[in-house]
């Protein structure tokens, strides 16, 4: 495997694509908190469907547990796909000595464009499942803190 962290046995990598690098691990990263983050929300969810015979919070939560899913199974896996492929391509430009490949630095700027706007609605989706919850669960008298 090659290593691209500054300066290597083979490699000395520029410092813009250091920071192409660490962004992209960072975005890794990122990817499972929110994962493990909407993995609480669904268990609240679950938690609060089980205590509440309301079909208008039963309606709620099921639209909630629909987006949960599909930000985890789809758009955060999607988004992983393309992140761990783009550090592939890297390792594979570094291999090959090629580290000014001009397609590598747009496909970055794309990814980039893609995590940020994945951020965004991730962001307005738990804003908006912790108010949801929050107010829910109070009326409910679930204990938040025995979810994990």
């Amino acid at each position: 495997m090659t290593s691209i962290t500054g300066v290597t046995n083979n490699y000395s990598l520029q410092p813009a694509l250091l920071n192409k690098h660490s962004s992209t691990l960072s975005w890794l990263s990122t990817t499972m908190h929110w994962k493990s983050e909407l993995a609480f929300f669904q268990k609240a969810l679950d938690k609060l469907k089980q205590s509440t015979s309301s079909a208008d919070v039963n309606k709620e939560s099921e639209y909630y547990q629909n987006q949960i899913a599909f930000f985890t199974l789809e758009a955060i896996e999607e988004l992983r796909k393309k992140l761990r492929n783009h550090e592939s391509r890297l390792a594979k430009m570094l291999e090959a000595r090629s580290e000014w490949d001009t397609q590598y630095y747009k496909e970055h700027d794309a990814l980039m464009n893609d995590a940020f706007g994945l951020a965004t609605n991730i962001n307005t989706l738990t804003s908006a499942l912790r108010l949801w919850t929050t107010k829910h669960m109070r009326q409910e008298k679930i204990d938040i803190m025995n979810l994990h």
